[in-house]
């Protein structure tokens, strides 16, 4: 690896002369010398009223230097991503916005990101983002201090969980959300040669994860909500939606596409893609599922997620799913365990783990409702479904080997 800072005869700026693993790549730097008074054989300017422009040179050498040792451990060392590399420098080192050491480098990042990503990314995920972003704010307000790139260490790590513990009283799965998020941003402005602390990929530094303990609703239970005679239009609307969304396992985003516009097979399957991962999931058509969507011709009139929610906790209530059930979770570093009739515990996602649940029990195969909900490992599908060691031990005990007639 060489890099050079050269000045063209003729002009005032100076340029770096990148060569490395047989790709040459030029980029100017931003800075300007009068001719004459740069010294290519020192790779600076001579006279002590130039220091400052030393310094800066030193700097754009050095971090030339780390960006190509960064592309050249990810396997990414192109022309194209030097001269991006050598830009994000020229930013950082030039621009006020970063020059000053006490500014707020991460935050800024991590700012302009989410305005960047609005342009791809999912309505649910750029608010995911700004509830990290203001996490991080808080807890730079309270600990006055300013997060730069390589004050994301072991400290500021441990520091952080008890922030979110103790002052945002936060269950472990959702610290274990923004964990994710501090790395992935750490690790993008890694990839554009903005940070070298790269402490926050070390083993320790990981993000805090819990199982969660959800519900699913068996098929007696499903019958019974759909036999209930419900009071009003929006409760028997909301019923009708979430009996579908059992039947299909879709996430509520997709609920709207539980029409006869995506029938296909004359009518005996269901093609959706996914608002979420931009997958298509082909779904045998349930007749329960065909009965409703027959109903409505397409599908019932939907509301907010909030209101959903709401509506379908007094379906169940009214259908009388309020067998006691108790949740434990941990809320601000503490074991907390809450119990409510399970008709609490309903929400939309409970329509999507009854479906794939209730499947996995009927025997079909788990590869096959993988296909259908889109999940990508059976790892991750197993600890998705909410199935007993009983329920387990009812499912296998019909198996030969356990009547003593396997040869």
């Amino acid at each position: 690896m060489k890099v050079t800072i050269r000045q063209k005869s003729g002009m005032q700026y100076l340029y770096a002369d990148i060569n490395v693993s047989g790709i040459r790549t030029k980029c100017t730097l931003g800075i300007s010398v009068k001719e004459g008074k740069y010294n290519p054989k020192i790779q600076g300017v001579e006279g002590e009223a130039e220091c400052e422009t030393n310094v800066l040179i030193n700097k754009f050498k050095s971090g030339i230097m780390e960006m190509i040792r960064t592309l050249q451990s990810s396997g990414k060392l192109t022309s194209i991503n030097i001269a991006d590399g050598v830009q994000k420098i020229k930013e950082k080192l030039t621009d006020p916005e970063f020059s000053n050491e006490d500014d707020n480098r991460l935050v800024k990042y991590i700012e302009k990101h989410i305005e960047s990503a609005k342009a791809t990314r999912k309505e649910a995920t750029i608010k995911q983002y700004n509830n990290g972003l203001s996490k991080l704010k808080a807890y730079e307000k309270l600990q006055n201090v300013k997060l730069t790139f390589d004050k994301i260490d072991h400290a500021f790590y441990n520091s952080y969980l008890a922030f979110c513990m103790k002052n945002q009283n936060l269950s472990t799965n959702s610290i274990g959300k923004l964990i994710k998020n501090i790395k992935m941003w750490m690790n993008s402005a890694t990839e554009e040669g903005l940070n070298t602390n790269m402490i926050f990929n070390s083993r320790s530094f990981k993000k805090p994860i819990e199982e969660a303990e959800t519900i699913y609703l068996c098929e007696a239970e499903l019958t019974l909500i759909k036999n209930t005679i419900l009071p009003n239009k929006h409760l028997e609307n909301a019923k009708d939606i979430f009996l579908l969304a059992c039947y299909t396992g879709v996430r509520f985003q997709d609920y709207h596409k539980l029409n006869t516009g995506n029938l296909i097979k004359n009518g005996t399957m269901l093609k959706v893609r996914t608002e979420k991962t931009d997958e298509e999931v082909i779904i045998p058509l349930h007749p329960e599922a065909k009965r409703i969507i027959d109903k409505y011709s397409g599908t019932p009139k939907i509301t907010s997620n909030q209101k959903f929610n709401d509506y379908i906790k007094d379906v169940c209530k009214i259908a009388g799913i309020k067998i006691p059930i108790s949740i434990t979770r941990t809320v601000g570093g503490k074991k907390k365990t809450i119990t409510l009739p399970k008709h609490e515990f309903v929400s939309s996602h409970t329509a999507r783990r009854s479906f794939a649940t209730n499947a996995y029990l009927a025997g079909v195969a788990s590869l096959a409702i993988m296909a259908m909900t889109g999940h990508k490992t059976e790892k991750v599908f197993l600890g998705y479904i909410r199935v007993s060691k009983e329920e387990h031990a009812n499912l296998v005990s019909t198996h030969q080997f356990f009547k003593g007639k396997v040869a």
